[in-house]
């Protein structure tokens, strides 16, 4: 695997849209190996209808559903976080989903920007939903039961007077994302909030050990789905070892984010999660610890002492996969509620009634103000690391590279004492839906 990065004087959270956006492309095209490279997996599945903003700015308010054409069919840009840098709870998954993969969604529609700044606007403001065409457009430009991503036939939609292909859009609710809400919404009416006081995208953030997309994560053949194309066990050694190890996409944000909870769904994600962690998890679970004792011990990642002498940690709470064991799900939501209301009672999730939503962890951001994809509504009250600077960096280079001496110097050495990939990752295959 090559050498990570070159560090650079950006901040981290911005540093990362400039890395992720073209990342799977230029594994793919500019490989330099004897073979493909591991990230060309993601090839196989095909391509997905796109879309693009009519206006070249970012979007002037917080909606991804804006005035736009259609673009063709492409392979999904790769991930960052979604939602607000600074959320104090953190939702871990394996890898993005990709719903335009199964015959009900293939209406759904990924996003082809060429600005960062639209790229950035749209994962930092995508909260519980993402994009699609509306049934009926859907099939007056010829979409139906032959729409097929591994075929990657084109939707005829006529063009304008200027060229373009213009198409509504739409929300498409997403399943995963709104479980997250209704955590919110339980933990919110706990606290004595009133319903919608948090959100997804404010008080939550959800990303992914793994960038790019797929519709499982999984290295065996699905016999109720014969197109869809398994990894290799090299493909799934060389993916991670890319994306979450040598790169440390996940790490990097999560580690400029420090939330204060972090939510670990499903025994698959919780097999990787706990085998890469494992040298910052106190107490450290077993290889492949069942979830029901996994939610019954207080694990805590161990982020690493301050320059002021203060200790970083986060909660780490586990519970079954919502959408793919919804009866186990449902029998420990209860308990997975409570955990969150402890964490509040602790101190480590009150609100702030200055901002109206859950106290911001420690540490500064730069990224809305520096992408100019908004005002940051949380300026006043970030508390910058350790000779940090100022909460807000956009016009501040050398604070901003002092605080991502700081973040690095907390993330040093987890994939370095992490077992190797292949045993850490050995039973993580998609068991969920």
């Amino acid at each position: 695997m090559p050498d990570p990065p070159a560090v650079t004087r950006l901040p981290i959270e911005v540093e990362l849209l400039f890395e992720l956006m073209p990342c799977n492309a230029l594994r793919t095209s500019q490989y330099a190996g004897p073979g493909a490279h591991p990230c060309a997996y993601f090839r196989s599945w095909g391509t997905y209808h796109s879309y693009d903003y009519d206006a070249d700015e970012p979007p002037p308010d917080p909606s991804i559903v804006r005035p736009s054409h259609y673009t063709g069919r492409m392979t999904p840009l790769p991930e960052p976080l979604s939602g607000c840098r600074k959320a104090p709870i953190l939702a871990v998954g394996i890898n993005p989903n990709l719903p335009g993969w199964w015959p009900g969604s293939r209406n759904s529609l990924t996003p082809d920007f060429d600005s960062v700044r639209q790229y950035a606007h749209y994962f930092r403001y995508r909260g519980v939903f993402k994009p699609e065409l509306p049934d009926g457009a859907y099939q007056s430009f010829g979409g139906g039961p032959g729409d097929d991503p591994l075929v990657g036939k084109p939707l005829t939609v006529p063009e304008d007077a200027q060229g373009r292909r213009e198409i509504p859009v739409r929300e498409q609710p997403q399943r995963m994302y709104l479980v997250y809400q209704q955590l919110l919404d339980a933990l919110g009416a706990e606290l004595g909030l009133g319903p919608g006081t948090l959100t997804v995208g404010e008080d939550l953030s959800y990303g992914n050990m793994v960038a790019c997309a797929s519709a499982k994560w999984t290295t065996r053949p699905d016999p109720h789905d014969p197109d869809l194309p398994p990894m290799t066990g090299g493909q799934r050694a060389g993916i991670v070892g890319e994306c979450f190890r040598t790169r440390r996409h996940l790490l990097r944000q999560m580690f400029q984010s420090l939330p204060a909870v972090i939510l670990v769904l499903g025994q698959s994600t919780a097999n990787a999660f706990t085998g890469e962690l494992a040298s910052r998890l106190t107490p450290v679970p077993a290889p492949e610890t069942p979830m029901a004792e996994l939610m019954a011990t207080e694990v805590r990642l161990v982020y690493g002492t301050l320059d002021d002498g203060e200790e970083l940690d986060a909660r780490v709470l586990f519970a079954p996969h919502p959408t793919g064991n919804p009866d186990d799900y449902a029998q420990a939501r209860p308990l997975l509620v409570e955990q969150l209301l402890h964490e509040a009672r602790g101190g480590r999730l009150g609100q702030d009634e200055r901002i109206g939503h859950l106290t911001r962890p420690r540490g500064s951001c730069s990224f809305c103000p520096l992408l100019d994809i908004g005002p940051c509504p949380y300026a006043d009250v970030l508390t910058p690391l350790p000779g940090g600077g100022p909460a807000l960096l956009a016009d501040a280079p050398a604070p901003a590279a002092a605080e991502k001496r700081t973040q690095l110097r907390l993330l040093d050495g987890i994939t370095e004492r992490a077992a190797p990939v292949t045993d850490v990752w050995a039973h993580t295959d998609d068991r969920e839906a």
